[in-house]
Order: structure tokens, then C-alpha cells, then sequence
């Protein structure tokens, strides 16, 4: 059996001013038109909460916040989800950075943007913020065994410049994922991984034993109008973690991206099986 994956950070769906109905949520809301092609499994990132009532398609979801940021000026709860359209279960929610304790997100302006000067804004963001990974069971109709799927937003850098509160976050992570791997038959991992331009991250990422199924034909997951998408930079990532064994029992094809959510990031779609 296979499952539909797909992966999107929707750059918390926000147009360029209060009243514009940006893209992202337009195209959110189509997902409910009838017709309409959804994956089994959606994995969000950078999301609104106000926002999960345009999930109707995927109704099991669960969403875990990183901080109460400033959207226009009024605050509203951001974070990470995996919606399905299939049952949860089993949800696990680990803490790469932070203490899980949801606070009003410092160093961002009114008009969703980091203060000046940077040095004083990514301080405050640093102390303010969680960075949070979800993993869960997810239950197909007519499966006798569950699937797990999990997902991350990495800690971000200026520049894309490791710090070692970056490396923190990720070896965090990298445990996290691996001990999942080993106690549930396996994992698989779509994320916004906020890799530095060095390549630390994703060597963590090898080294605690994932393997990284985006192909080399993609040059990048980064939407054209993105400042970076020029350098061929790939954040975004479809990966797997061993079982205890150190057997990878999912297999994923058919990876490519698709730009018609309006992002800046481009969505990761992708086709999971699994090994007997």
C-alpha cells in the first residue's frame, strides 16, 4: 500500500497587507472544492491556527504552537500540523528548542517582520519562541498496521549561518526522530529543515542514521519570487529513520514540487510505501 504526502510551509498564509486574501489561503480553501485532489497526509508548517476550520478535507489533524505571533498587529497562535484524512493516534510532541511554553513572540514587528537592528530581534525571537516536531500514528482504512509521519520547523538563521543553538535544535531532533524510527517500525519525515548553507544540519541528519529522499533533479524547494531560490537552496525535505533493526521500511517516490500553493517555499508532494 502507498500514501499521498505532501509538505508546506505557507509562510503562515499572510497576503502583503491587512485586507489581501493571499494565494496560500485561496489555495487552502480549494482543497475543499469539490474535486479537488488532497494528499492522505498534509504536513504544514509556518500555520495559523484560526486557519485549521479549512481543513475539512483532512479532518484529523493535530497542531502544535511555537509562540502567539503578531499578524497585523493582532496575535494569533503559529505553529506546526499534520492534518490526514485518516485517523491519529499515538501523537508525540517533542521540544527542539524552548521549554514548550507558549509566549507572545518578541523582536517581530506589526507588520509581521523582524525588528532592526538584527542582532537585538533574533535575540528576543530566541528566547520567545519553541521549535516543536510532531510525530504520530497515522491509521489507513483497510491497513492493519499504522504509519508514522512526522514533522518539523527548523530553527531558522540569518544567512543561513550555523549557530550553535542551530546544532542544539537539530541533534535534538536527530535523537528524536531516531528514537521514533527504532520504536515504531520505522519513520517517515517531511519537513522545513531551515538547513545552513554550510550542509551541518543535514550531516546531523545522516549521521543519526536518516536517509533523504529529495532527488537531485529538484534545484530547489523555494518558490521563484523567494530571495534565495537563485542560490538553490532546498529546506524543504522528504526523509526516513531506520527501524530498530537499522531497516528502512518505508520506501518514497515520485518527489516532486509544486508551486500552485503561492508560497515562498514550494510544496513537497511525494508517494510513501511501505517494505513488509
Amino acid at each position: 500500500m502507498s500514501m499521498i504526502v505532501w509538505s508546506l510551509n505557507g509562510g503562515r498564509f499572510v497576503g502583503k497587507t491587512p485586507d489581501e486574501e493571499p494565494q496560500t489561503l485561496k489555495w487552502l480553501k480549494s482543497l475543499s472544492a469539490s474535486g479537488a485532489m488532497i494528499p492522505d497526509v498534509l504536513c504544514l508548517q509556518d500555520f495559523r491556527v484560526s486557519l485549521l476550520k479549512y481543513l475539512g478535507p483532512l479532518p484529523n489533524f493535530h497542531f502544535s504552537p511555537w509562540a502567539n505571533f503578531k499578524i497585523w498587529g493582532e496575535k494569533e497562535l503559529v505553529g506546526i500540523c499534520i492534518a490526514s484524512r485518516y485517523q491519529l493516534n499515538d501523537i508525540s510532541i517533542h521540544y527542539t528548542w524552548g521549554d514548550g511554553i507558549v509566549r507572545d513572540l518578541e523582536g517581530i514587528g506589526n507588520d509581521s517582520q523582524r525588528i532592526k537592528p538584527d542582532d537585538v530581534a533574533d535575540d528576543l525571537v530566541l528566547k520567545t519562541q519553541n521549535c516543536v516536531a510532531i510525530a504520530c500514528s497515522i491509521n489507513k482504512v483497510g491497513d492493519p498496521k499504522p504509519w508514522r509521519i512526522a514533522t518539523h520547523h527548523g530553527l531558522w538563521t540569518r544567512n543561513g549561518v550555523t549557530t550553535p543553538e542551530q546544532m542544539r535544535s537539530t541533534d535534538s531532533l536527530c535523537k528524536f526522530l531516531s528514537e521514533q524510527g527504532r520504536g515504531h517500525d520505522g519513520i517517515v519525515y517531511a519537513a522545513d529543515c531551515n538547513p545552513d548553507k554550510e550542509g551541518k544540519v543535514l550531516c546531523r541528519y545522516s549521521e543519526s542514521g536518516g536517509g533523504d529522499y529529495l532527488p537531485s533533479h529538484i534545484k530547489t524547494t523555494l518558490a521563484a519570487h523567494h530571495p534565495a531560490a537563485k542560490l538553490g537552496i532546498k529546506p524543504d525535505r522528504i526523509m526516513a529513520w531506520p527501524d530498530s533493526s537499522g531497516r528502512f521500511k518505508y520506501d518514497i517516490t515520485n518527489v516532486y514540487v509544486d508551486p500552485s500553493p503561492g508560497s515562498d517555499h514550494l510544496m513537497l508532494c511525494s508517494t510513501v510505501s511501505r517494505y513488509p
